[in-house]
C-alpha cells in the first residue's frame, strides 16, 4: 500500500452522489472526507474541483464509478431521459478522471455493495457523514471498495483498519 492514497466514489444519476476518502500513514483521514450530493448539471464541476485540489503524484488516486447496467431495474428510472442522463454522465465522469491521471474503474451496483455492507460503512466512519443522502452514501460504498480491492487498503472490518 502507498503511504498515501485518495479513492473517490461516485454513484451517478440525476443526483449524483461523491465521496472522497483519503490515507495518510494507512489510517484514514476522517477530517478529510469529502461528501456532496448534487445535480447532473455540475457533476463535472464538482469531480474536477476534487481532482484539482491535490496532486495525484503526491496522492495515487483511484475513482470508481457505478456503471450503469441495462436490466430490469434501469427501466425503474423516474423519468425516460433519466438513464440517458446517466449514460452520458458515466462516460464524462469517467473522461474527467482519465484526463487527471486517475486510475478509473466501472463496477455495478450489484458487485459492491453486497461487500459494501453497512457493518462495512459504520466500521469506516462513513455512516454519519452520509446520513440522508443516499446516492452519496452508494458513492461512498464504491470509495470503500475500489479503496479496499485496488488500493490494498485493510478492509474496515479487519483488525488492521486504522482510523
Amino acid at each position: 500500500m502507498s503511504s498515501q492514497l485518495r479513492a473517490i466514489g461516485i454513484d451517478p444519476g440525476p443526483v449524483p452522489g461523491f465521496v472522497e476518502l483519503r490515507w495518510a500513514g494507512g489510517r484514514l483521514l476522517q477530517r478529510q472526507i469529502t461528501v456532496a450530493q448534487c445535480s447532473a448539471e455540475i457533476a463535472r464541476p464538482v469531480l474536477f474541483a476534487m481532482l484539482e485540489e491535490v496532486s495525484l503524484d503526491a496522492w495515487p488516486t483511484l475513482v470508481q464509478i457505478e456503471q450503469f447496467v441495462v436490466g430490469s431495474r434501469s427501466g425503474r428510472s423516474s423519468t425516460a431521459a433519466a438513464g440517458a442522463t446517466t449514460r452520458d454522465l458515466v462516460g464524462e465522469l469517467r473522461a474527467e478522471a482519465l484526463h487527471y491521471g486517475a486510475t478509473t474503474v466501472l463496477r455495478s451496483a450489484a458487485a459492491v455493495k453486497p461487500w459494501a455492507t453497512d457493518a462495512r460503512m459504520e466500521a469506516a466512519g462513513l455512516t454519519a457523514k452520509v446520513r440522508g443522502m443516499r446516492h452519496a452514501r452508494d458513492a461512498g460504498r464504491h470509495a470503500l471498495f475500489t479503496a479496499v480491492h485496488d488500493g490494498r487498503i485493510p478492509d474496515p472490518l479487519s483488525k488492521e483498519f486504522r482510523r
